[in-house]
């Protein structure tokens, strides 16, 4: 068993209202986040673009010294994503474990977790105005997740 928390087991966190979901949430954006730098050595490699000398030896591209416009429109939307996501990765774990209202969790994960995937898609096929919708989305659920924590702390 864990030396620091003795008494807690997996059937615990489990057992917790939300947490199933918010797992869940963290592992769908963990995987877009990781298909997202997956997307930025595709998009090099279809421009057959290096930033590198090796990668450019290694992979038979042109050397250069700033990023193609597409391969950087992807690196902001990952920039974008690891600037919104850690918040909502602790947000989330706060709100289960304080005991916030389920329903608002519920609903705060799955707009939060639908906006990011939308932000990327609209952000990567330069789609606006879903790009900025989906971010103030995004933003609004982590926000709501902030007054669930504060009010619950306080209550």
């Amino acid at each position: 068993m864990n030396d620091l928390l003795p008494n807690l087991s997996s059937s615990v966190f489990l057992s917790l209202p939300g947490f199933r979901l918010y797992a869940l949430c963290v592992i769908v954006l963990i995987l877009k986040m990781n298909a997202t730098g997956l997307l930025t050595a595709m998009t090099r490699a279809r421009l057959k673009v290096a930033l590198n000398a090796e990668d450019a030896a290694r992979f038979g591209a042109q050397l250069t010294t700033a990023e193609h416009p597409d391969v950087d429109r992807v690196l902001r939307a990952h920039r974008n994503d690891l600037e919104n996501i850690p918040s909502f990765f602790l947000l989330g774990l706060i709100a289960v474990m304080v005991g916030a209202p389920v329903l608002g969790m519920q609903i705060a994960f799955i707009a939060f977790t639908a906006a990011r995937v939308v932000h990327t898609v609209s952000y990567v096929k330069a789609m606006q105005p879903w790009r900025s919708m989906s971010f103030g989305i995004g933003s609004l659920a982590n926000f709501a997740l902030m007054v669930m924590i504060v009010i619950r702390l306080f209550a």
